[in-house]
């Protein structure tokens, strides 16, 4: 099945996937090229490959989906929540503009939009990876997750990759997610693919509640707590009322910006955030995504728009 779809003004595709997916590292399970994504997503108990593809930012978005049984509204409607197509970040960039500190970056990352993960299951998985390790670590570790358990899907010539299930991680065992590399993480993450198969949980049924709700199902299970909700919170449900302040990236990221190379609390990360109103958390989102995209240097100055050009250069062909 063959559709397209409108962006908002500008809007930069392969940018906004690789401020969180490495081009070198793949599958996560994305995988990218030179214009564009591809990855399986779920739709209900159904999956299906999708590519999605732009020649240029501001251009109308190609998809191609493998299955058609899927109504164009169904994938229409995946594509735009995974992408963050329909959230407004003007409020955002007018606040870096107006932040004399950050300005020039604000046009950098105007074409970014929030890349939110498939489903909550999905999210929640990453975000316990995330836990206490570099981003470029954590894509790291999910690649060796997917390439161990997914099963790869052949779509326009391009290999393209699903999560891992919960099943496939329960049946997996603690032991074998060990041999990962995943630590003591390798107990969470059976434990939760455990809740999640059996149903004990229903993680998927937790969209559209309170982010009190969510916080108190969540952190009651062994190794999810405040950092590891609110990030999900974020990767997970695209909430931007939230930000895990605590996040050592963005106190040292900040503190180079603010702070000539001094690490902020959290109390100062927060009270940033507030200096920015209620846009402040996603100033603070695309401020990371600056950062992974390499237009910030380590001085905390930003660097030119030259980066953006070398990233997708660096994309698969």
């Amino acid at each position: 099945m063959k559709l397209t779809l409108r962006v908002p003004a500008g809007y930069d595709l392969v940018s906004s996937v690789h401020s969180w997916i490495f081009p070198d590292v793949q599958p996560v399970p994305e995988m990218t090229w030179k214009q564009g994504v591809g990855r399986v997503f779920t739709f209900g108990d159904e999956s299906a490959g999708v590519l999605v593809s732009q020649p240029r930012p501001g251009a109308i978005l190609k998809v191609l989906a493998e299955s058609a049984s899927l109504s164009r509204a169904q994938i229409r409607n995946k594509i735009r929540w995974v992408l963050g197509l329909k959230v407004n970040v003007s409020d955002a960039l007018a606040a870096m503009q107006d932040d004399p500190i950050i300005s020039d970056i604000a046009p950098s990352v105007a074409g970014i939009r929030p890349y939110v993960a498939n489903s909550l299951f999905e999210g929640l998985i990453k975000s316990i990876i995330q836990q206490q390790v570099s981003y470029r670590a954590a894509n790291v570790l999910t690649k060796r997750l997917v390439l161990e358990l997914a099963c790869a899907h052949e779509l326009d010539d391009r290999k393209l990759y699903p999560f891992p299930t919960s099943s496939q991680l329960f049946n997996s065992g603690e032991e074998s997610l060990r041999t990962l590399g995943l630590g003591y993480k390798a107990s969470y993450i059976a434990k939760i693919a455990s809740l999640d198969v059996s149903e004990e949980v229903d993680l998927e049924g937790l969209l559209g509640c309170s982010h009190e709700e969510i916080m108190d199902t969540l952190t009651s299970i062994r190794g999810v707590g405040e950092w590891t909700v609110q990030t999900l919170m974020i990767a997970g449900l695209g909430d931007f009322t939230v930000f895990p302040y605590g996040d050592l990236g963005i106190q040292n990221l900040l503190g180079n910006l603010y702070q000539h190379g001094t690490r902020m609390t959290r109390n100062e990360v927060i009270e940033k955030s507030r200096s920015w109103g209620d846009t402040g958390p996603m100033v603070l989102y695309l401020l990371m995504c600056a950062d992974v995209l390499g237009l910030v240097g380590t001085s905390g100055m930003p660097k030119t728009h030259k980066r953006l050009a070398e990233v997708r250069t660096l994309s698969k062909e």
